[in-house]
């Protein structure tokens, strides 16, 4: 049997309460509650607001969604609907739109009317559907050919016979030219042009008045067919007949190719 010294063993006496420390717990209590409050109305007002701004993004967004399908209406001579289709918003032109243009471009520069108001209107109208560059062909032809000159004494009539792709980016166009002198026929002449298309929308309402389709020639060389007789001779230099027109060559489109 072992004897052990028994040992003295004591409670842990508690820290004394005092009025001080009962006060500062109340406090304590208080604050605490009032901050844990203050944070929870922070946390509910931040996300209130992310809530609100999503919900205000997307009103935003509707509100840019159109809801109205506009629809073109291609119609006969004669007034029946030939067409009806939703307008896209990158429309590309068909070869048949661009071979009317270029026609109607070709019989707009290269035909002669006998009232110089016609001629003039054909010559503006004719610069909205070219860029600088094609347009130095037209001035080269203006120069040597001053349409207003000519006026009153000699008519021309141009027949487009044939406009078809020759690449992905140009046109071949064919024409026969009927050059009348005091009303009788006085020759017959056959053309080739070789045309380099771009397409640029318009983006503004003038632009889409000239040019709805946004084709332009961007290059533009013409040639008369070997099989025909020689085209009137040139005369003396004379002023540049383009300069009457008063007219601003358009700025050449980065646009895409048709």
């Amino acid at each position: 049997m072992r004897f052990r010294r028994p040992r003295n063993r004591y409670g842990e006496t508690p820290e004394p309460v005092t009025p001080y420390q009962k006060a500062a717990q109340v406090w304590d209590m208080r604050m605490g509650d009032a901050l844990a409050r203050a944070k929870n109305w922070r946390l509910m007002a931040f996300g209130s607001l992310g809530l609100s701004l999503l919900l205000a993004g997307g009103v935003i967004w509707q509100a840019g969604q159109s809801r109205i399908t506009p629809y073109v209406v291609e119609l006969e001579a004669e007034g029946s609907a030939r067409a009806v289709r939703p307008v896209v918003q990158d429309y590309r032109p068909s070869d048949a739109q661009i071979a009317f243009h270029l026609a109607l471009l070709i019989e707009r520069v290269r035909s002669l009317a006998i009232d110089p108001v016609i001629v003039r209107k054909n010559w503006l109208s004719a610069y909205d559907y070219v860029t600088a560059r094609a347009a130095n062909t037209l001035n080269a032809f203006a120069r040597d050919n001053d349409p207003f000159e000519r006026i009153g004494r000699e008519t021309v009539a141009v027949e487009v016979t044939s406009v078809v792709r020759a690449s992905n980016t140009s046109f071949q166009i064919r024409w026969l030219e009927r050059r009348y002198l005091n009303g009788a026929l006085a020759g017959t002449e056959r053309w080739t042009a070789l045309a380099t298309v771009a397409i640029e929308p318009p983006r503004d309402a003038e632009t889409l008045r000239a040019n709805p389709l946004g084709i332009y020639v961007t290059d533009l060389n013409w040639s008369r067919d070997l099989d025909t007789a020689p085209s009137r001779p040139s005369g003396p230099p004379r002023a540049d007949p383009a300069s009457r027109l008063n007219r601003t060559i358009p700025t050449p489109p980065s646009g895409d190719t048709p």
